[in-house]
């Protein structure tokens, strides 16, 4: 492994995934650099979900190497990608019996963190960074499909996890929302030093990103 791989903090090459007989990803090569958004566009199909999942530990690749803060990701335990990796689902990850707030800070106890009345603070700021200042107390079942969207992009932010991937965060949202979401998710690579992947097929805040690149049939170029 190169000296620049070894430090990134994530890099996959050569990953293939394949459904039984069908291969979804064919050979790809991408390193993310620390305090980069990286935008990835592609149609449904495509392989973009797919490869969130590799990237992030939630599937094992057919083949290649994927490298998490300088260390072979395969064979690591769950509890340790969980510490470094955040997510934001397409499908939402919110725990139903929690309230909104309740779920973000949930997400460091889950790692061992004990809350504190910090905690308590960051996870209200960042509810208000995305408009849901107001529903902090609210279940997730009396959000709207948007605003449990934006509940779940909070949360993956207040983990504060050295690599973020999001898999459509603005499929909810319109467009001004949208554009906040995404500046949002530029702001905390940049003043954090986090890499950010995001998933999308929205080309409205592209401007945004530091690097564009687009996977069509399990290819990545770009």
């Amino acid at each position: 492994m190169t000296a620049a791989l070894a430090t990134a903090p994530l890099a996959l090459r050569g990953v293939r995934h394949s459904y039984g007989d069908a291969e979804v990803l064919h050979g790809v090569d991408l390193t993310l650099d620390r305090g980069e958004l990286v935008a990835l566009l592609g149609p449904s199909g495509s392989g973009k979900t797919t490869l969130l999942a590799v990237a992030g530990g939630l599937l094992k690749p057919t083949a290649g190497e994927v490298s998490l803060l300088g260390a072979d990701m395969t064979g690591q335990r769950l509890d340790r990608i969980a510490r470094q990796v955040a997510y934001i689902l397409q499908a939402g990850a919110l725990i139903p019996y929690l309230t909104v707030q309740e779920n973000l800070i949930a997400r460091r106890v889950v790692t061992g963190h004990r809350p504190t009345a910090a905690d308590q603070r960051d996870a209200a700021r960042l509810l208000a960074a995305v408009d849901l200042a107001g529903k902090a107390g609210r279940y997730p079942d009396r959000l709207s499909g948007g605003e449990r969207q934006r509940a779940c992009v909070a949360q993956a932010l207040y983990t504060g996890a050295p690599v973020l991937l999001a898999d459509e965060p603005t499929a909810s949202l319109d467009r001004a929302r949208g554009r906040a979401v995404m500046e949002l998710l530029a702001a905390h690579a940049r003043d954090t030093g986090a890499a950010v992947l995001v998933a999308t097929h929205d080309e409205r805040s592209l401007d945004l990103a530091g690097r564009t690149l687009a996977i069509e049939d399990g290819v990545l170029t770009g």
